[in-house]
C-alpha cells in the first residue's frame, strides 16, 4: 500500500541525516509526478501536522520538507486539507505559507479569504514573503483588502511591483477606477522616470534580434517593469502623465511603444498613423495591438482590416518558435523573414471550417516550413480568432514542392485525429470500498496475536481470512470492468459489458450529489448517471474542463 510508503517518508524527512531528509524529498517528489495518486485522508493529515513541525537547520537549497509536504497535499484539494492548512498555518515555513496560501485562495470561500487577508498583511510585515499576485488578482475585494493596510510599502524596493500588479488588477477589475490616486501618483511618476532611465540604456540599440538572443532576461525585466507602470498610467491620469504616454509612443521597444499609443488613443491624445501601422505590422507587437482595439471597442481604427489574418500569423508563428525552445531550455532560434506560401482550408472534429496558413521562415540560412492555424473561419472569413495549432517540424522549404507540403500535412492531421479519437486523456475508477479495509485491519490484529501466542482461535482466523479475501477478490473483479474515461472527444462510461458515452460537444451541464454524478446533454435529458466514488471528483472536473473549455458552447461543471 502507498500509504505505508508515504509513512516511511513522514518518519525520514525530519531525520537529522540530511542524506535520509533528500532521499525523502526526493521519493515524495517521484509520487507527486504520478497521476490519479489515491491517499488515504489520514496520511495526508499527518503529512501536514509534520510539515507544522521543527526541522533540522536546512544545509542546502533543496533542504525545504515543509515546502514538499505542503506543496503534495495540496493536490488533494479536501475540506479537510483546508482545515488543516487553515489550523496549522502558522506553523509552516516561509516556502510552505506561499504554497498553502495559493492553494487556500482557490476555496473562493469567503471566511478563508478573511483569513488569508490578515495572513498575507502580516507575512509582508515580517517576512520576505512572495505574493501569489496572478492568483490574488481574480479576487478584487481581497486585493483591495491587502492594499488598504500595505501601500506604505510602495517606498520597499520588496514589495513595489507586486504591489503594483495588485493595483492594476484592482483597477482594472472596475470596482473603483483610480484607487487611492493621491498616494499611488507620486510613487508612480518617480518609479516610472527611475525606470525609464534603465530603459534608455537599451533603447537606442533595440533590435528584435538583440532581445531575444543577446538581451533575454536583462532586458526582459527592465521591459516588464516599464510596461507594468505604463499600463498603470491609463487609471492614474493627469497632465504630467499624458506628456510620459506621448513620449512613450517614441519608444523603439513595440510592445511598450503599442501600449503607450493605445492609451493615448483611449485618452484621445494626439498619434500619428504611421505609429499605429507601425504598431499593427511588427512582429512582436501585431498580436497585441489587434486583440488590445477590440478590447477597448476601438477595431474600427485597425489599419489593417483586410490583411489581419496574414500579419497575426506571422506573429503567431514567430512566438511559437520563440516560446517553444524557451520551455525545452534549447538554444533560442530566432525565425526570421517570415513568409506566407499557401493555405489550407479543413474541417474540424465538431465539423467547423478552419483555416491553416503554410508559413516559411529563414532561421541561420536554412528556410524551413511552419503551419499556423487554425482560424476558426465559420462566422468569419477574415475572423483573428484562432484555435492555436501552431507548429513547425523544421522540413526545409525546399524538400518538396508547396503542394507535397499541403498533401504531408493533411496526412499529419488525419493521423493525430485517428490518435486524439482513441487516446485515454483520463480515466478512473470506483476503489475498493471502506467496508473491505475496515474488515482488514481486524484480521492483522488477529493474525497478530496468533503469531505472538496470544489466545485466538486460528480456525475462525482462517475462515475470516477466507471470507476476507472473497471480499476482495469480488471488489477487484467488480471494479475491473467499471469505469469511466475521457477518450478522444468522449465522456464514456463502462459498467461490465455495458458502455455508455457521449460526445464532449454534446454535453449541456455535469452536476453531482453527494453520491452520484450526473451527465445531461443538449435537451436537458440525463445521458449519463454513475456513482460519485467511481472518481475523485476534483480530478474530472479539472480534466473535464481542460477538454471541454475551448468549446463554442462549453458546458456548465459543477464545482
Amino acid at each position: 500500500m502507498i500509504e505505508w510508503k508515504l509513512r516511511s517518508i513522514l518518519r525520514k524527512i525530519r531525520s537529522k541525516n540530511p542524506q535520509k531528509r533528500y532521499e525523502a524529498i526526493s521519493r515524495l517528489f517521484q509520487y507527486k509526478q504520478q497521476d490519479d495518486l489515491e491517499i488515504q485522508i489520514d496520511v495526508l493529515k499527518d503529512a501536514i501536522k509534520i510539515a507544522a513541525s521543527k526541522f533540522p537547520d536546512r544545509v542546502d537549497n533543496w533542504d525545504y520538507p515543509s515546502y514538499y509536504l505542503i506543496d503534495f497535499v495540496c493536490d488533494f484539494p479536501r475540506p479537510e486539507i483546508v482545515d488543516g492548512l487553515l489550523k496549522y498555518f502558522d506553523d509552516f515555513d516561509i516556502q510552505a505559507k506561499e504554497r498553502a496560501v495559493e492553494f487556500l485562495l482557490t476555496s473562493e470561500d469567503e471566511e478563508i479569504f478573511y483569513f488569508l487577508e490578515e495572513k498575507i498583511i502580516d507575512l509582508m510585515q515580517k517576512d520576505d514573503f512572495d505574493i501569489p499576485t496572478s492568483q490574488l488578482s481574480t479576487y478584487p475585494i481581497l486585493v483591495k483588502g491587502i492594499l488598504d493596510k500595505t501601500l506604505d510599502k510602495l517606498s520597499s524596493n520588496q514589495y513595489k511591483f507586486d504591489l503594483y500588479e495588485l493595483i492594476l488588477s484592482f483597477n482594472y477589475s472596475g470596482h473603483e477606477i483610480g484607487f487611492k490616486k493621491e498616494v499611488i501618483l507620486p510613487f508612480l511618476l518617480e518609479d516610472y522616470r527611475n525606470e525609464k532611465k534603465e530603459y534608455l540604456k537599451f533603447d537606442s540599440d533595440y533590435s528584435t534580434k538583440f532581445v531575444y538572443t543577446a538581451w533575454k532576461g536583462s532586458y526582459f525585466a527592465v521591459r516588464n517593469r516599464m510596461k507594468l507602470l505604463i499600463q498603470l498610467m491609463e487609471y492614474y491620469y493627469t497632465p504630467e502623465v499624458g506628456s510620459e504616454l506621448e513620449s512613450a509612443q517614441y519608444f523603439k521597444d513595440p510592445f511598450l511603444r503599442t501600449i503607450a499609443l493605445l492609451i493615448c488613443m483611449s485618452k484621445n491624445l494626439p498619434y500619428e498613423q504611421s505609429t499605429l501601422l507601425g504598431c499593427a505590422t511588427h512582429i512582436e507587437s501585431a498580436y497585441l495591438t489587434y486583440w488590445e482595439l477590440v478590447e477597448r471597442k476601438l477595431e474600427h481604427l485597425y489599419p489593417l482590416d483586410d490583411r489581419k489574418q496574414a500579419h497575426l500569423a506571422k506573429s503567431t508563428l514567430f512566438f511559437a518558435i520563440i516560446e517553444d525552445t524557451w520551455e525545452n531550455d534549447e538554444q533560442i532560434l530566432f525565425p526570421e523573414d517570415i513568409r506566407i506560401e499557401g493555405k489550407v482550408e479543413t474541417k474540424n472534429t465538431y465539423g467547423d471550417p478552419m483555416r491553416y496558413y503554410l508559413m516559411s521562415f529563414s532561421e541561420d540560412g536554412t528556410r524551413y516550413v511552419g503551419w499556423v492555424g487554425g482560424f476558426t473561419v465559420k462566422d468569419d472569413d477574415n475572423t483573428a480568432d484562432l484555435y492555436n495549432e501552431t507548429y513547425t517540424d523544421f522540413i526545409k522549404l525546399d524538400s518538396a514542392s508547396i503542394e507535397e507540403h499541403k498533401r504531408d500535412f493533411f496526412v499529419k492531421k488525419e493521423e493525430e485525429n485517428l490518435e486524439n479519437e482513441s487516446y485515454i486523456y483520463f480515466e478512473s475508477s470506483p476503489k475498493i470500498r471502506n467496508i473491505a479495509w475496515f474488515l482488514l485491519f481486524p484480521l492483522i490484529g488477529k493474525w497478530l496475536r496468533i503469531v505472538f501466542g496470544n489466545y485466538d482461535s486460528l480456525l475462525l482466523t482462517i475462515l475470516f481470512t477466507l471470507v476476507v479475501g472473497l471480499l476482495f477478490i469480488y471488489e477487484i473483479t467488480k471494479n475491473k470492468n467499471r469505469k469511466i474515461s475521457i477518450s478522444g472527444q468522449q465522456l464514456v462510461k463502462q459498467d461490465g459489458s455495458t458502455q455508455q458515452n457521449i460526445g464532449l460537444q454534446n454535453i449541456k451541464k455535469v452536476e453531482h450529489t453527494k453520491k452520484h454524478i450526473i451527465v445531461y446533454d443538449q435537451s436537458n435529458e440525463i445521458a449519463l448517471k454513475f456513482p460519485l466514488r467511481w472518481t475523485r471528483y476534483e480530478q474530472f472536473y479539472q480534466h473535464m474542463k481542460a477538454h471541454t473549455d475551448h468549446l463554442e458552447n462549453p458546458p456548465f461543471i459543477q464545482t
